[in-house]
């Protein structure tokens, strides 16, 4: 699951050691661990992640520092763990980047859109709200727009053709229907073994298939996007 995840991550890379976008490990519910032997349970499953990856160009992701964050209280670990993602925020591309006031309504309009239950729109809709907009956004400039929300993670748009339509305003939801894939591993593998050979593929590099997708249908009632061409 580890490998899936950041293949995801690295996918998004702007170069193979760039380390962006950064990873920040945190293990939680370290309450459950007796806390006579806790430092060195976490420190164990951290080397353990660390030295699984060493090899990987996924490694260069990973920022300097791990968090185990106890889950029944606010203390000095999570105050920390605040400052490293402030930290680790402001070294990103983007950070600093000065952006014209007048993207402020149409965000607030996608924020509206979110906040009704809405999770995905067509970008049609997105390009009628902008023309009802009493300052509106160039049409040229409104993939620059949609780039920018999705680097900042507040949707995610993918400019390539076959995705460039679909807006997702709520990117927890399309997280939760990758995890609903990858924990369907077994019933797919016993319920459809022809995929297997595309099951390994999708465990090693994160690519998508149009098939893992059909054969998941069955085995949850999560809705999920049915993108053509995912594989690409």
């Amino acid at each position: 699951m580890i490998d899936t995840w950041m293949n995801l991550i690295h996918s998004c890379a702007p170069s193979s050691q760039s380390g962006i976008p950064a990873v920040i490990l945190v293990g939680t519910h370290v309450d459950k661990i007796p806390e006579s032997y806790r430092h060195e349970v976490c420190e164990k499953y951290f080397r353990e992640i660390r030295m699984y990856l060493k090899d990987k160009p996924t490694r260069f992701h990973l920022v300097d520092e791990d968090f185990a964050i106890d889950n029944t209280v606010v203390d000095s670990k999570l105050v920390d763990l605040r400052k490293k993602i402030l930290e680790v925020a402001s070294q990103q591309l983007y950070w600093g980047e000065e952006v014209p006031a007048r993207w402020i309504l149409l965000e607030r309009e996608l924020m509206k859109l979110r906040d009704s239950g809405i999770k995905v729109i067509h970008r049609t809709l997105l390009e009628a709200f902008n023309r009802a907009e009493d300052v509106q956004i160039p049409t040229e400039e409104l993939d620059l727009f949609l780039k920018f929300q999705n680097d900042i993670g507040t949707i995610l748009y993918f400019s390539i053709e076959v995705l460039k339509d679909k807006i997702v305003l709520v990117p927890q939801w399309m997280i939760d229907a990758v995890k609903s894939l990858i924990t369907a591993e077994m019933f797919v593998l016993r319920k459809a073994p022809a995929v297997t050979e595309k099951w390994d593929m999708f465990d090693k590099s994160g690519k998508l298939f149009p098939e893992l997708i059909e054969n998941t249908r069955v085995s949850t009632s999560y809705p999920i996007i049915h993108f053509p061409h995912c594989s690409k």
